[in-house]
């Protein structure tokens, strides 16, 4: 069944983003004794007297002699063992080296890599979708409404990304989109893949482990990058993957949290530059394998040298209906409610378990994580 994952609007101003024991039987086999009984024979004698005063003796009955039962030992339980791994590697795109499509797809093939995601592919269909659905927004000037179209209306080639993908001759069977501005364009160090990487639903849908090839409409001074994101055949993470964002050792994260369509913050505050840059910090992130649920006991941020976690958002699936639509069960969110400091150090710890058949366990995989990153200066338009 063809699976479309769903996508945000956002928009069009500059900035705004839019978008998967043997147990071992201690074999305490009791050595069967067999006891014998020892019956103290009393001889007592009297002088005198007459009579026969001989002792008796009183013989005690034969010992019982059983024969030992012979242990039986349990047939061994074969070893679980997690899934293993069927990831696809990169091959070279066709895209003009320094355009905005190869910056993108660079961009994005190493924000996967950080997390032992497999790479995405570019697909020629795929970069025709794009391209079709960047001209139709553009025509119908539908950017409050970015990742829909409008049967009837110019330029129309499907409602939402997979019908879209298909129509340009791309047999899909799964599919999400993401779009956005660059931040500071065209400067690759704050492009528009940074920007979605800097959000919660929009770094969700890009971690989506399964997907293998991707369409890039470029992005221009007017014109946000469209990325068509799909799959035919899965690749597969191992049952036992975990993932983190930023990774260990990462240097220069962003400050803030982007501006993102749908709001994660919607039930305190709302969407807007001001709060991004007063009461988010960058998201972290920890993932397990696609197929598992992964259930968090502690997850903390901590400046370097302090002992007092930041105060922070859990976001994951289970949080909000909202978050249930636009999240996988697998992820698991942390969002300050301030800003983190520039150029500062800061230790995340995990503590939770992932389960389901991936993990090769029927107790579940356990996850205890510890890592650290760096921000830089940048505070994405604060």
């Amino acid at each position: 069944m063809a699976t479309s994952y769903p996508d945000a609007a956002l928009p069009m101003s500059s900035g705004a983003l839019t978008n998967f024991k043997t147990f071992k039987d201690m074999m305490r086999v009791s050595n069967l004794s067999i006891g014998a009984t020892i019956l103290t024979v009393a001889v007592t004698g009297c002088g005198g007297g007459g009579g026969d005063k001989s002792p008796v003796a009183n013989n005690p009955p034969p010992p019982v002699v059983t024969n030992p039962t012979t242990p039986v030992t349990p047939t061994p339980t074969p070893p679980q063992t997690p899934q293993s791994a069927n990831l696809q590697v990169a091959v070279a795109p066709t895209y003009v080296a320094g355009s905005s499509e190869a910056v993108a797809l660079s961009k994005l093939n190493a924000f996967r890599a950080a997390q032992g995601l497999g790479a995405l592919n570019q697909n020629a269909n795929a970069d025709i979708a794009s391209k079709n659905h960047a001209a139709y927004v553009t025509t119908n000037q539908s950017g409050a409404t970015p990742h829909a179209e409008v049967a009837g209306k110019p330029g129309f080639t499907g409602v939402d990304a997979m019908d879209r993908l298909i129509a340009a001759g791309y047999p899909i069977k799964s599919a999400t989109e993401v779009i956005a501005f660059s931040m500071q364009f065209p400067s690759p160090d704050a492009s528009a893949i940074d920007n979605l990487a800097n959000t919660v639903y929009h770094r969700a849908s890009m971690m989506y482990q399964g997907m293998t090839t991707v369409g890039i409409a470029p992005e221009s001074q007017d014109s946000p990058l469209y990325v068509a994101i799909g799959l035919t055949t899965p690749q597969v993470n191992a049952g036992d993957y975990v993932g983190m964002y930023p990774a260990n050792n990462q240097t220069g994260l962003w400050l803030t949290h982007s501006v993102e369509s749908p709001n994660p913050f919607y039930q305190e505050m709302a969407m807007s530059q001001e709060n991004m840059c007063t009461k988010t910090s960058a998201p972290v992130s920890l993932t397990s394998e696609a197929s598992t649920t992964l259930n968090v006991t502690s997850f903390t941020v901590t400046e370097e040298g302090q002992t007092a976690p930041l105060d922070a958002r859990l976001i994951t699936k289970s949080t909000s209906t909202q978050d249930n639509t636009y999240l996988t069960p697998n992820v698991a969110f942390l969002v300050g409610r301030a800003p983190f400091k520039p150029n500062t150090k800061y230790n995340v710890h995990f503590v939770g378990k992932a389960t389901g058949a991936a993990t090769g366990s029927n107790t579940g995989l356990a996850i205890e994580k510890s890592w650290t990153f760096s921000t830089g200066v940048f505070t994405r338009g604060c």
